[in-house]
């Protein structure tokens, strides 16, 4: 739960809802391979959920480093897939 309207919820494991919604917005996504370790979701016109995953390079050698991924989910009277908003390297 958020400490105020529109702000984001504290960040917690990654529930089975929750991976469909990154599996569902990652797709086709090719060049990365990630993990997600923890979310933390916004109500908006939707959802949005920031995810702070493991990233790896699929580069000879590979690269580790943190990612934060947002997605955004629409309503489901919308009938759209989730989306991917940003994708930002944690430093």
């Amino acid at each position: 739960m958020s400490l105020f309207v529109g702000g984001w919820s504290k960040f917690r494991a990654v529930e089975e809802e929750d991976l469909k919604v990154f599996n569902e917005a990652i797709g086709m996504l090719k060049g990365v391979d990630y993990e997600p370790l923890i979310v933390a979701t916004q109500v908006v016109a939707g959802t949005n959920f920031k995810f702070i995953c493991n990233a790896t390079s699929v580069t000879n050698p590979p690269h580790d480093y943190l990612a934060e991924i947002i997605v955004f989910k629409p309503l489901p009277c919308d009938e759209h897939n989730a989306t991917i908003t940003s994708i930002n390297i944690i430093k």
